[in-house]
């Protein structure tokens, strides 16, 4: 024999699930699109927001580590006595020769800089009207050639560093650069006597 057919019968016969429900409703009040949000633009915004976090997170750290420092220098002048003073002038000349050859390596290859400085070098010349060579660094010859003088001739040469320059000419030779300008500053330093302990 073959199976019988089974007839469907509700499991809760007594529930009835769209009791309530208008199915008009749904087309009278249509349901508000969510709002477009670019995936690109919130990447964006998300990265932004971390680097910024990050940023501060090192900032607070570099100055936590600064206070650290200079708690630790004043607690070492208070006491006076046990302070080295030419080891102290020492570490002293030598942050300030690093601080100021990184601003002076910044600016010295700054081309309108460097136009200005070939400038006033060409004005120390003994003739003004004589032919001169700048010598200096080939990646610096072409931030300044459209600016220098008719009578100023340009040449590279790889032993200067990028910022310094010579000019030559047949009767004057005027030498200008951050490697000078940080042996002038060393030089003054060096001047400069220790304080004697109070």
């Amino acid at each position: 024999r073959g199976a019988m057919a089974r007839h469907f019968a509700p499991e809760a016969p007594g529930h009835k699930p769209t009791e309530g429900w208008d199915m008009f409703e749904a087309a009278s009040a249509p349901a508000e699109p969510a709002p477009f949000v670019d995936p690109v633009a919130a990447a964006r915004a998300a990265g932004y927001a971390e680097g910024l976090a990050a940023g501060r997170a090192e900032a607070d750290a570099s100055a936590a580590q600064q206070a650290a420092l200079l708690a630790q220098v004043s607690d070492a002048l208070s006491r006076g006595a046990h302070f080295d003073r030419t080891r102290m002038a020492g570490h002293l000349r030598q942050t300030v020769l690093h601080l100021v050859t990184r601003m002076i390596g910044e600016a010295g290859i700054a081309p309108d800089v460097l136009a200005q400085r070939i400038a006033v070098a060409t004005d120390l010349l003994a003739d003004s009207a004589e032919s001169a060579m700048l010598r200096l660094h080939p990646d610096d010859v072409a931030l300044v050639q459209d600016h220098l003088p008719k009578n100023v001739f340009p040449i590279g040469d790889t032993q200067l560093a990028r910022g310094a320059f010579v000019i030559e000419s047949a009767s004057t030779i005027v030498e200008d650069g951050p490697e000078l300008w940080l042996e002038q500053l060393a030089h003054a330093i060096d001047r400069v006597p220790i304080p004697p302990a109070i």
